[in-house]
């Protein structure tokens, strides 16, 4: 197994990337601790990880909340000793274009997609340069790397998050790996609510002609996260079916 022995954080593990990332890792070995606003998801999925004779523990996390994200942090450390592994996923989008998003939704969605990177990062960073595997994997999108109109506010998060894992990467370089992985049009509860036709018209964009899957990219952050991809750091990897070559 990939993950044998390693302890690893995985926000937003409630749902989506990261509830498939959470199983993935459990999968591969790794003691996981699911952190995640949402109580009900969160519980149920650690709950399937021990059932299924993982390790897991859920630990309710506002991530632009910092006592909370310093709660989790120290969960990971007093139940298992240490940590190997961050996975910063958590996410927020208030749509709306530059010139009509209020400065709440600006401030609410660079809060949990962008400074809860830095901040949970910075709580984690003392505890992963003790360990032998550091890594941090932050969910930032292909949109970090080309335009999303009517988005603004989640674009530049994303945009941050992506340069945020180069500055990282050099700082922590070469004890603590930092990488950003890069997803496209993947199927989870959030892109379910996109209207028929704008779901439609985004998947005409796909090359591979299909929205990707959460465990797709749940594979991805596997291999990044095990000694299979000791040499990568500071990379942003792209998972998106092509949709970034046009």
């Amino acid at each position: 197994m990939r993950l044998q022995e390693r302890v690893a954080i995985i926000t937003g593990a409630a749902s989506g990337i990261g509830l498939a990332t959470a199983r993935r890792f459990a999968h591969e070995g790794a003691a996981v601790v699911v952190a995640d606003i949402d109580q009900t998801g969160g519980f149920a999925c650690a709950e399937e990880i021990s059932a299924a004779g993982g390790n897991a523990i859920f630990v309710e996390t506002d991530v632009s909340e910092e006592r909370d994200l310093r709660r989790m942090v120290g969960a990971a450390v007093e139940t298992y000793g240490g940590l190997d592994i961050l996975h910063n996923n958590a996410f927020w989008n208030a749509p709306g274009a530059a010139q009509d998003i209020s400065e709440a939704d600006w401030q609410a969605t660079l809060a949990v997609t962008l400074t809860a990177v830095w901040q949970g990062s910075k709580l984690a960073i003392p505890h992963l340069l003790e360990s032998q595997y550091g890594v941090i994997l932050n969910t930032a999108s292909v949109h970090s790397i080309v335009g999303l109109a009517g988005s603004a506010a989640y674009q530049a998060a994303k945009g941050g998050v992506l340069s945020l894992t180069r500055a990282m990467s050099l700082e922590l370089a070469p004890k603590v790996r930092v990488v950003a992985i890069l997803p496209g049009a993947i199927e989870t509860p959030a892109t379910k609510q996109v209207p028929a036709a704008a779901h439609a018209e985004f998947v005409s964009q796909v090359p591979l002609a299909r929205m990707g899957q959460a465990e797709e990219v749940a594979s991805v952050a596997a291999f990044l996260a095990s000694d299979e991809a000791s040499y990568i750091t500071g990379a942003g990897i792209v998972v998106d079916g092509g949709y970034t070559t046009r």
